[in-house]
């Protein structure tokens, strides 16, 4: 998500989710050496994380650490929720100020650029510089490492002049996590909640506003699940509409579930009588030509999704096939 986070996965909540962890995931704990201004981040380097995220929105990001332009830099390379949003940071040492500073790349149109200070008590500090996101330009958070192969981020966010917490994330050891890449937009990657794959997520964007309709399909490997609403920040409200073709002339209604049967597939596709309609859209909401919605599952919960704006929504689902 440009975030929403990304997310960011529900606007603000997502942001602190996904633009938390490649700021904050930048150093570990250990004194830091003149001789070796890298010192503090050797518990991380050449291995992969995987975290959780602190706070009622539910996010899992990896993080691989590792040596970068022939042990002159760091990179951590980063991706959340299987690849839905991700990002590299470049961190090498400024010979003016003696810190380490860093340039955070993002999947979502955006950048950031700060310096990283680690505390006598082991502590490292990230002060951040957001660039590309309007109403969105400090941030600032720590990193802490303990002895048994985790460690934690924890960040603030300034709005109005003040300091305010918005969540972090805990990490463990996972010789196994891969970071997935994000894909362009238009080249979505399915998202993965349970047992639940969500893919194809499209919304027919005729650039003007208004209600629009968006599409997905959703793979279920597990027991039975449902889509019960749907909310997004860019429009008034979302419902669940379905022509009925009952009667003598087709109806629109509004249904309270979509049932996703146990191993089965959910399409909500143009053309067919299921669509989400976004009532009051506005595009100039949207973050990088996509938009967030929180899907509320009976049983997977909420999750948010990034859902790309298509000028021909018939033609962007059928170049999935």
């Amino acid at each position: 998500m440009k975030l929403s986070v990304v997310s960011m996965a529900a606007a603000a909540g997502l942001l602190a989710g996904v633009v938390a962890p490649a700021l904050a995931q930048d150093l570990p704990a250990a004194e830091a050496a003149d001789e070796d201004p890298f010192r503090p981040l050797y518990p991380l380097i050449g291995r992969a994380w995987r975290g959780s995220s602190v706070g009622p929105n539910t996010v899992e990001d990896v993080v691989r650490w590792e040596w970068a332009v022939g042990g002159h830099a760091v990179r951590a390379v980063h991706s959340v929720n299987n690849g839905l949003y991700g990002g590299e940071t470049l961190i090498f040492p400024d010979r003016d100020s003696g810190h380490l500073i860093f340039h955070y790349f993002t999947s979502g149109g955006f950048h950031t650029t700060g310096q990283m200070s680690v505390t006598p008590e082991g502590v490292i500090e990230i002060n951040e510089t957001v660039h590309g996101i309007e109403g969105l330009e400090r941030l600032r958070s720590t990193m802490m490492i303990a002895d048994d192969g985790t460690y934690r981020t924890r960040g603030q966010v300034e709005r109005d002049g003040a300091w305010v917490e918005f969540g972090g994330f805990d990490y463990r050891l996972d010789s196994r996590a891969t970071v997935a890449g994000p894909d362009r937009a238009g080249e979505q990657a399915a998202l993965a909640s349970g047992s639940l794959m969500i893919s194809r997520r499209l919304v027919a964007n005729p650039g003007e506003p208004g209600d629009v309709a968006a599409y997905l399909r959703i793979d279920n490997s597990g027991a039975t699940d449902a889509l019960i609403g749907a909310s997004c920040p860019c429009a008034e409200r979302v419902e669940l509409h379905r022509i009925d073709r009952s009667g003598e002339r087709p109806d629109m209604v509004s249904d309270t579930r979509w049932e996703a049967g146990s191993e089965g597939r959910l399409d909500v596709r143009p053309g067919s009588d299921l669509h989400l309609m976004l009532i009051g859209f506005d595009s100039a909401r949207a973050e990088a030509e996509t938009v967030t919605l929180l899907l509320r599952f009976e049983r997977a919960g909420e999750v948010a999704a990034t859902f790309v704006l298509v000028p021909d929504s018939r033609s962007a689902w059928t170049r999935f096939d």
